[in-house]
This record gives structure tokens, C-alpha cells and sequence, in this order.
């Protein structure tokens, strides 16, 4: 008697070993009847490992980079990528993290910058004070959505890998809100407006043009 319950006790324990199993890969694997994003997000990541990238962080790469995809499908996020590389002095992940989210920023408000300058440009002689030098405010906005933006952007995938020289190489996939994007360069053209007379001449038509989003070029 006692031979056969030690049998039976162990075939449940085997059995519930299995389901804990197949419960655990039910969860790594994304369910979801989008096919075409997960199969993407799988061909990524093993471009990113072929490169010699490693995920900073706990997930697997694939399942990040589905989770990273889903969001997009939200018409109000974008992407922004950040590479921390030939920076020969980054030694640590929180250096090389700090620098991430710098040159995120600053590619962000030279876009931000570049979209306000086509804007203005097309609108000169239609209606803006021809006050001051635009050019100032031009450096300013771009100095302050810099500052502005780096605590609203949101690290979605963070990779490293070691270069030839023993040293770190960072790459970090920021996700872009436009409804938190909007309001720091706002935010950032309020600042710059102080330092410039000819957009607070302008303020009105400048803060249309600042409203207004744009194609975030990813990296």
C-alpha cells in the first residue's frame, strides 16, 4: 500500500511540475493573435544578439521588444533610440544610462527646433512681427525642451554590450507621449519666450507652431 501511494504521490508531483512548466511558458510568450508582431519582434531581437546586444533588465529580448511594438500601435507614442557608443569614458550601466537619456533629449529638441524653424520660416510676411532676431529664440526653445523633456521620456528597452576595448555600449528604445511631449515644449517655449522679443511679439503663432507634433526620427 504504502509503494503505491509513494507511486501515485509522485506521478501528481511530476504532473504539477508539468503544469508549473507550461503555465511559465504560456506567460514568456505573449498571447496574442497578432502574429506579425511577435514574429518582428523575434526577428529583432535576433538581429540585436547577432550584434552582440544583452537586455538590461529581467524580460527576455523578444518578449520586450513585443511589448515595445503593442505600445506603438498607440497613434500617441513614438519611438526615440538612443546609442551611447564610441563614448570611450562610460565604464558603468548608470553612466552609460545617464548619457542615454541626455542624447535622447538632445536629438528630440533639435527635431523640436527644426519643426518650429520650418514653421516660422514658411510664415514669414504672413503676419509675424518682424521684432528682434528669431535666432535667439531658436537656441533657446532647443536649450529648454532638452531640459524639459528628459523626465517625461520613458525607457522601454534598455541593451549593452562590451566594445573591442573592454569598454560599455549602450542602446536605449525611448518611448515618446505627444500629450507629455506637447506640454514640455510648451513648457520650454514659455522659458524661451523670456529671453526673446521677437517671440513675445510672436507669441501667439509660435505657440500654434509648438502645439503642433511631428514625426519623431527614431534615432
Amino acid at each position: 500500500i504504502n509503494q503505491l501511494k509513494n507511486t501515485i504521490m509522485k506521478k501528481l508531483l511530476m504532473l504539477a511540475m508539468g503544469l508549473i512548466i507550461a503555465i511559465s511558458g504560456a506567460i514568456a510568450q505573449p498571447k496574442t493573435s497578432d502574429k506579425a508582431m511577435w514574429k518582428q519582434a523575434k526577428k529583432k531581437s535576433k538581429e540585436l544578439v547577432k550584434e552582440g546586444w544583452k537586455i538590461d533588465g529581467s524580460k527576455t529580448l523578444d518578449v520586450c521588444l513585443y511589448d515595445h511594438y503593442k505600445k506603438l500601435q498607440d497613434s500617441n507614442n513614438q519611438e526615440l533610440i538612443s546609442n551611447v557608443i564610441g563614448q570611450t569614458n562610460v565604464k558603468t550601466l548608470n553612466q552609460a544610462q545617464r548619457w542615454a537619456i541626455v542624447n535622447a533629449a538632445t536629438s528630440y529638441a533639435t527635431q523640436a527646433r527644426m519643426m518650429v524653424v520650418g514653421r516660422i520660416t514658411s510664415e514669414v510676411g504672413a503676419g509675424l512681427a518682424d521684432v528682434g532676431s528669431p535666432d535667439d529664440f531658436y537656441a533657446a526653445y532647443e536649450s529648454r525642451v532638452a531640459t524639459e523633456l528628459q523626465g517625461e521620456l520613458k525607457p522601454s528597452i534598455s541593451l549593452y554590450r562590451e566594445n573591442k576595448e573592454g569598454k560599455l555600449e549602450y542602446k536605449i528604445f525611448y518611448l515618446v507621449n505627444e500629450d507629455s511631449a506637447s506640454k514640455a515644449r510648451m513648457r520650454a517655449m514659455e522659458r524661451a519666450m523670456q529671453e526673446s522679443e521677437f517671440a513675445r511679439a510672436n507669441a501667439e503663432r509660435i505657440s500654434e507652431f509648438v502645439r503642433e507634433g511631428f514625426p519623431v526620427v527614431a534615432e
